[in-house]
């Protein structure tokens, strides 16, 4: 009589064991991840960003390709996934398109906020209005030395509480995803870690203005 056969052990899982190898920086496994997820990540944030431009930011939109920039900042992306706390597929797309569509906002902002720069003295229609009604502090800025001191502050915080606080105060990211994906152990958690991130984000960017305004060059007085 031939013994039970014990059922085996499942095997481990290719998505997380591919993740494992690219976090160590293994090439062939980037690769794979990237064979995977960049069709699905190139849609996503081609179809968010297009939106964006038509609606915002019109004159932008003739002179941006989504897609020439997309693949080259998710390959950098996947160098960098040591943030990524994620379990799932889903989470994992999720993530990579909220950091890729992140950079290619900044690089977005930086253009329009230095072609401001540019034409104070002639400000068009189109350009009155560039902002989303969902933006959040990254897009209250108006020049480009006010987003450089914004970005200068945010790079204070941890590259998580740094997609934390993106992920809700420009996309209003459901703090559920943002748990999977960052790692926090609920929504709940999640939704505590962002209030005190943002509540120390107002603290930080007054403290750099009154530095600013202490350190910068002296204004010409008037007449006493």
């Amino acid at each position: 009589m031939n013994p039970i056969r014990q059922p085996s052990e499942p095997p481990k899982s290719g998505f997380h064991a591919t993740l494992a190898l690219a976090r160590a920086g293994d090439a062939d496994a980037l690769a794979e991840l990237f064979e995977q997820f960049y069709p699905a990540v190139q849609r996503m944030v081609h179809r968010s960003l297009s939106k964006d431009l038509r609606v915002n930011r019109p004159w932008l939109a003739t002179r941006f390709s989504t897609g020439d920039v997309v693949q080259e900042v998710f390959r950098s992306v996947l160098k960098d996934i040591g943030v990524f706390a994620g379990t799932s597929e889903e989470s994992f797309r999720g993530y990579l398109t909220m950091v890729v569509r992140n950079r290619l906002m900044d690089s977005i902002r930086f253009h329009e906020a230095a072609r401001r720069d540019g034409r104070r003295t002639h400000t068009s229609p189109e350009e009155s209005e560039l902002t989303s009604p969902h933006d959040g502090p990254a897009t209250d800025v108006t020049s480009a030395e006010e987003m450089e001191a914004f970005h200068q502050v945010l790079s204070s915080f941890s590259e998580r509480e740094q997609l934390l606080l993106r992920a809700r105060l420009e996309q209003q990211a459901p703090f559920r995803s943002l748990a999977d994906q960052l790692g926090y152990p609920s929504a709940s958690a999640a939704r505590r870690a962002f209030y005190a991130a943002q509540a120390t984000l107002v603290l930080r960017l007054r403290q750099h203005q009154l530095d600013q305004g202490e350190d910068g060059p002296e204004r010409p007085r008037g007449r006493e």
